[in-house]
């Protein structure tokens, strides 16, 4: 990726002498995760500073999955959203001597923390005012993945472009139950809930499975899926055995992914949340782009099936409900699934 012309004015300290990171990372999950590899390429390259994130309070635990310390500085989601908040918000952090300052978003606000730290170094996406707040900038790139986006400030840090492809994984998890490290089964994320159901497509994938233990879960609307989760099973083939796993947080929920023969779920988070902990991913990409919002940089084997893809794309449309998104060809999704858990 070819660097910004724009040129930084100050040259950063050396890796030795950075003792203090501050990281603003961005308040939607999905691009929380995408920027571990950026953090974990900043860890590399400073290895004895203490990282900080200013971080979103919905979902922090995920910040626990990093193999190594840093300290939450949790925020609400309208704790921080004019200069005033800033200022206040800076006073009482107990964040200090801060070297280097990263913002991960295109907030002029979020840029204003690193004034309000009094950071040395402040890094971040050159656009608009905040431009003049920034020591360090580059340009946000067009047509890239995300997690590309986040590595372009480490070229703009650096002066030169990064090695891109350092795979990360999490740190090591123990089973969520005492006995399924040695009981192998699939999981399948039953989210999202659409219309108050849970998706016919998946009762019709789980009927190609034979002899299998699979775990259903919901990274998210679990209190709806409880109300289906019943009539639900009572559809599916009982050539299975069925567990209902019901998560506290994402950590216990990554406990149980990490251990799985693999997942089967929709795009989002959770897929490159699975992709993380070095799990075998098989994600239908339904709504997103995978060439912005798929793994990457994670040790997890993947499969990304997207439905423009007319070989997984469903072949004929029965139903005027059917049209009202594409679906999924879930006998070919099977076959996917079959060969990429070795079943």
């Amino acid at each position: 990726m070819a660097l910004s012309t724009e040129q930084n004015s100050l040259v950063p300290a050396k890796e030795n002498e950075v003792k203090t990171i501050v990281i603003k990372l961005p308040f939607d999950l999905q691009e929380r995760l995408l920027s571990f590899p950026f953090i974990h390429q900043i860890k590399e390259k400073y290895p004895a500073a203490d990282l900080h994130f200013i971080t979103p309070k919905k979902q922090i635990e995920v910040l626990n999955l990093l193999p190594f310390s840093g300290y939450y500085h949790e925020f609400d989601e309208d704790e921080i959203e004019s200069v005033f908040d800033v200022h206040r918000y800076t006073a009482t952090a107990k964040i200090y001597n801060v070297d280097l300052f990263i913002s991960l978003t295109n907030s002029f606000v979020d840029a204003c923390l690193g004034l309000g730290l009094r950071a040395k170094t402040r890094l971040g996406f050159s656009d608009g005012w905040k431009t003049l707040l920034l020591t360090h900038k580059t340009l946000r790139p067009k047509g890239h993945h995300l997690s590309e986006d986040f590595l372009a400030l480490l070229d703009a840090l650096n002066g030169s472009v990064s090695d891109h492809r350092l795979k990360v994984m999490s740190r090591e998890l123990v089973p969520v139950m005492s006995d399924w490290e040695t009981n192998p089964y699939i999981a399948i994320n039953l989210s999202p809930i659409r219309q108050a159901a849970i998706e016919d497509e998946l009762t019709e994938l789980i009927g190609y499975f034979e002899n299998q233990k699979i775990v259903l879960f919901s990274s998210d609307d679990q209190d709806k899926v409880q109300l289906l989760i019943e009539p639900f099973i009572e559809k599916l083939s009982r050539k299975n055995n069925y567990v209902h796993f019901i998560h506290k947080n994402w950590i216990e929920m990554s406990k149980m992914l990490a251990f799985s023969r693999g997942l089967i779920t929709f795009n989002g988070p959770v897929a490159n949340l699975s992709s993380y902990l070095s799990n075998k991913t098989l994600i239908l990409f339904d709504s997103e782009d995978p060439k912005r919002y798929g793994p990457f940089s994670f040790l997890g084997d993947s499969l990304i099936l997207d439905v423009s893809d007319p070989s997984v794309a469903l072949r004929q449309e029965t139903s005027t409900l059917l049209k009202e998104r594409k679906r999924f060809d879930m006998s070919e999704v099977f076959l996917r699934a079959k060969r990429l858990f070795q079943l």
